[in-house]
């Protein structure tokens, strides 16, 4: 499947769940230490506005309202995405140290997203099922990156120290369980 497909439906996914966020949810406590709602929320706008003006060469603006920023800014994403020419585009990805194809960055936009939709799920109490065809799909590509501090460690911006699933775990909990998150995770 398309990457472009499976990120557009994580974008659907996650931003599903930031449209129902009241005003006062923003400043609830997620699974990501330190970061409130507002915070996750935030943290991929800057990756879909800092992606956005590698590809494009423009910088989007952020306005008022991470949930409106939210869409905007995925949308821009989407559309820079859609020339083929920016799947080949080099594409500098500092926290590894080399250069990739966009569509590789892309696959590493897709995972984020999805995750970061499942942490909004757990800040507002909610007990979330990701859709099974993008956890299998996360799963074979957070599976593939490297096994450098800069990426696994308390210390990065991208992901905790990997956590071990137990041998029953769904692939949902071994997704979770790989990018550092705990399947019962409560506020």
């Amino acid at each position: 499947m398309d990457i472009r497909d499976l990120d557009r439906r994580a974008i659907e996914s996650t931003g599903g769940i930031i449209d129902k966020l009241t005003d006062d949810q923003l400043d609830l406590p997620t699974p990501c230490d330190k970061w409130t709602v507002r915070d996750v929320i935030a943290h991929m706008v800057e990756n879909n506005h800092r992606t956005v003006e590698r590809l494009t060469g423009a910088a989007p603006q952020a306005g008022d309202d991470v949930r409106r920023d939210y869409r905007t800014s995925a949308a821009a994403l989407t559309s820079a995405f859609a020339d083929d020419a920016a799947m080949e585009a080099p594409f500098e990805m500092p926290v590894i140290g080399r250069t990739v194809p966009g569509s590789t960055a892309l696959t590493v936009h897709f995972a984020d997203v999805l995750v970061h939709g499942w942490d909004l799920a757990r800040a507002i109490g909610a007990d979330i099922a990701l859709d099974p065809e993008l956890v299998e799909a996360a799963l074979g590509i957070v599976g593939q990156f490297p096994d450098v501090p800069e990426l696994w460690s308390d210390d990065s911006n991208v992901f905790k120290p990997r956590l071990a699933a137990g041998g029953d775990a769904d692939p949902q909990e071994r997704l979770l369980a790989l990018t550092g998150r705990r399947a019962d995770w409560t506020a």
